[in-house]
């Protein structure tokens, strides 16, 4: 299916980034892309909405600690906005459920750095 990506521009410098389809090692270069694209604007918050993905694999989980870097590097805050059934398995598979908890789920909101 591949992967494709909306980047939207809120106010106050949030910048959500809408990713549909698979992330995982075959699509890691689409997906900095769209990486790319918003952190250009230098947001102050980039929120993830992965609500969209079908399948994430390895190769995604490193994707995502990626982005957490360049996020750092930045002085961005990181969040997902929102997380599929099949990103929220992945994440629990590899014991980082509770470290990587979407914006809003019992828990707590999102901290610096949670992607």
């Amino acid at each position: 299916m591949g992967l494709s990506f909306e980047v939207h521009r809120r106010a106050a410098g949030q910048i959500i980034l809408l990713l549909r389809g698979e992330l995982d090692q075959e699509t890691a270069g689409t997906f900095h892309q769209a990486l790319a694209t918003a952190l250009a604007a230098f947001p102050s918050d980039l929120l993830l909405d992965l609500s969209m993905v079908t399948a994430m694999g390895a190769g995604g989980l490193g994707v995502l600690l990626a982005v957490r870097r360049a996020a750092d590097q930045l002085r961005c805050r990181l969040a997902l906005q929102a997380a599929s059934p099949a990103v929220r398995d992945e994440l629990r598979a590899r014991g980082l459920a509770d470290d990587l908890r979407p914006v809003g789920a019992s828990g707590g909101a999102g901290a610096r750095g949670t992607a």
